[in-house]
């Protein structure tokens, strides 16, 4: 998830820091916050995917930035808002497409796109 002032931050292409959060057994295992300034898209998709990145959930993303991501095999989950453990504990329980995680101005959760 793409962070700012412990949110999840407005766009993803514009984002320093994304938390990575390793899910194993239904639990979030671990948490950490890494920096992405000073890369370009390419790069911060590459940097994605050495991670293991399998999905990012984000309020919004540009479409050159997605497609670099999903070039990736990287899953976006957007029109996503809210606190990061909250958003992970909904994300871990399927609860993401409720309504009070909807970016608004957005008409549905997150595209059919998104796994």
């Amino acid at each position: 998830m793409p962070i700012f002032q412990a949110r999840i931050s407005p766009v993803l292409d514009a984002c320093n820091h994304v938390m990575l959060v390793d899910i194993d057994k239904g639990q979030a295992a671990r948490r950490r916050t890494v920096s992405l300034e000073k890369m370009t898209p390419p790069e911060r998709a590459e940097t994605l995917a050495r991670w293991g990145v399998t999905h990012i959930i984000c309020a919004g993303v540009s479409d050159l930035m997605s497609h670099y991501i999903e070039s990736h095999g990287i899953h976006i989950i957007s029109g996503i808002a809210g606190a990061p453990d909250t958003i992970v504990d909904a994300y871990i329980h399927h609860r993401l497409r409720e309504e009070c995680f909807k970016m608004p101005g957005r008409k549905r959760p997150y595209p059919a796109r998104s796994s």
